[in-house]
């Protein structure tokens, strides 16, 4: 890019920038409902920081994806409905709202939570009204009702708080905030069972779905949809305890993770 002017060049870098954001976390219009198609408009934002945007990871995924989602035997709603929409991708995209979803023509066009609160909405829409009291939900709305969750006994609905990133099981709900404004973050769905990494055991390795940029051995990777729903490999830091300290964003291969998330999953039993 020809750039003579210092002024224009930054311009249009924080123009790109913004563009590639991260995840957005808005309520959609009050009494939406999932349906074969939906565009929904929102109104809050929520604009994760550089972790969702670093992903530098390029080789080919190392094992078939589809393989690794098939051996996975759940029965869990909220797995099987994220599973089902990830089969069914003919065209997908990340994109702030408004967003658009039809599920006859495979077209996916929504945030991590827009992914999130459509796969609750199909899954189990009493368990999703629960959350957003008649309201979409937003990511912190989400956090709010995860923290208040008991780790043994359900709620009304069914759900429950799950601690330790390797109890995860697929189907659980995670979530990450930026403590100091609750207003930055991102959201994915567990697709599979979590193990250790071997060479770092402060970080646990699990297969999620979502609607982001790539992670590691990623569905994205190499794809004409990089942005948007698919599944990949997250990190998440512990500390000796095994309670979640931050997030490596491509699991097994970030050199480095980023500390200080405030980090929280729900679990549906149903």
């Amino acid at each position: 890019m020809d750039c003579r002017s210092p002024a224009v060049c930054i311009l249009l870098i924080l123009v790109l920038f913004a563009a590639f954001g991260g995840c957005t976390s808005t309520p959609a219009q009050q009494g939406a409902t999932a349906s074969e198609s939906m565009t929904y408009v929102t109104k809050e934002k929520t604009i994760p920081r550089v972790t969702e945007m670093v992903s530098q990871t390029t080789a080919p995924p190392a094992q078939n994806i589809a393989d690794q989602l098939a051996a996975v035997k759940s029965t869990n709603v909220i797995w099987r409905e994220a599973s089902r929409m990830f089969s069914n991708i003919k065209a997908t995209e990340y994109v702030h709202p408004p967003y658009t979803v039809d599920d006859a023509a495979g077209i996916y066009r929504f945030d991590c939570l827009g992914f999130v609160d459509h796969v609750l909405m199909n899954a189990d829409p009493t368990a999703y009204k629960e959350i957003s009291r008649g309201v979409n939900p937003s990511i912190e709305s989400y956090a709010g009702y995860f923290n208040k969750l008991d780790t043994v006994k359900p709620d009304a609905e069914g759900w429950t708080r799950v601690v330790r990133p390797v109890d995860l099981k697929p189907g659980d709900v995670c979530l990450w905030l930026e403590p100091s404004t609750l207003d930055t973050g991102h959201m994915w769905i567990i697709a599979g069972e979590p193990t250790v990494n071997p060479k770092r055991n402060s970080e646990v390795l699990v297969r999620i779905f979502d609607s982001s940029k790539a992670h590691s051995d990623d569905s994205r990777m190499g794809s004409v949809y990089p942005l948007g729903l698919g599944s990949g490999i997250l990190g998440m830091m512990v500390e000796w305890e095994g309670n979640p300290i931050g997030l490596y964003w491509d699991g097994g291969t970030s050199p480095a993770g980023e500390k200080g998330t405030t980090i929280v999953c729900g679990r549906l039993d149903r």
